[in-house]
């Protein structure tokens, strides 16, 4: 029956609505929830936060649409209960008995409320709970409340750029032009750090004590490889030989 077929679009219709708006006030929860505790962390809470969001959105959505029935409609309105799934399942068949079943079922579904489709309470429980959550935001964004700084933390653990192995032995000039470990390994780099010396900084400036190859500090021989030990000694002995000059 065509009328009832395009009934119980309309009712698979109305459902995807509903679901779309609670995944919607769903995510944005979460959205909320995950930008509060990386803002007391201070660690990229928008963009995590609004990355985590969308992952839960795509999730929830596309789960809940797949897994959408007709049992929570029937629950709601206990005069459908079994007879809205038996007409949805008969909906391709045509003989006089399910001909009379669609009819019956599309009768009472005059009956039947928006209101049906919807969970008020937890729809309420979202609101609430998005309206905390953001109330939580503004205080601790206002006020500047952090438990702790982990961007800081996680780059003072950070011993690729070599400054905290070399520590004070670099010169600042040396500093600024952010040389790693891995740039002097490479032969190409090492020439290129050298011309640049020589074209641009001070002889002031690359000044370095007699005694950093002369005194053996085990701290530094455990912490590099041979190899880019003598990498390092050969720049920093290029830089010290121009500044004698």
């Amino acid at each position: 029956m065509p009328e009832f077929k395009n009934a119980l679009n309309e009712i698979y219709a109305t459902q995807n609505k509903i679901i779309l708006f609670m995944t919607i006030l769903r995510s944005l929860a979460v959205f909320l929830g995950v930008y509060f505790v990386l803002r007391l962390f201070n660690f990229y809470p928008f963009g995590l936060g609004f990355a985590v969001g969308m992952i839960y959105f795509g999730v929830k959505l596309h789960k809940d649409v797949s897994n959408k029935n007709l049992l929570e409609i029937e629950k709601k309105n206990p005069y459908l209960m079994e007879r809205l799934r038996t007409a949805a399942d008969y909906a391709n068949t045509i003989n006089y008995v399910v001909s009379r079943l669609h009819l019956s079922v599309l009768r009472a579904l005059k009956a039947v409320n928006i209101s049906s489709f919807i969970d008020i309470k937890k729809v309420s429980y979202l609101v609430i709970s998005i309206l905390l959550l953001t109330g939580l935001v503004i205080f601790s964004t206002a006020n500047n409340i952090q438990i702790y700084d982990l961007r800081e933390g996680l780059s003072s653990l950070s011993f690729l750029s070599g400054r905290n192995i070399l520590g004070d032995l670099i010169p600042q000039t040396v500093l600024d032009a952010d040389i790693t470990v891995e740039d002097l390994n490479d032969n190409a780099i090492i020439n290129e750090l050298s011309n640049a010396a020589q074209q641009k900084l001070a002889p002031r400036d690359l000044y370095l004590p007699e005694d950093i190859f002369s005194t053996s500090d085990k701290s530094f021989e455990e912490q590099i490889p041979k190899k880019k030990r003598i990498y390092i000694r050969e720049y920093f002995s290029q830089i010290r030989k121009y500044g004698m000059e």
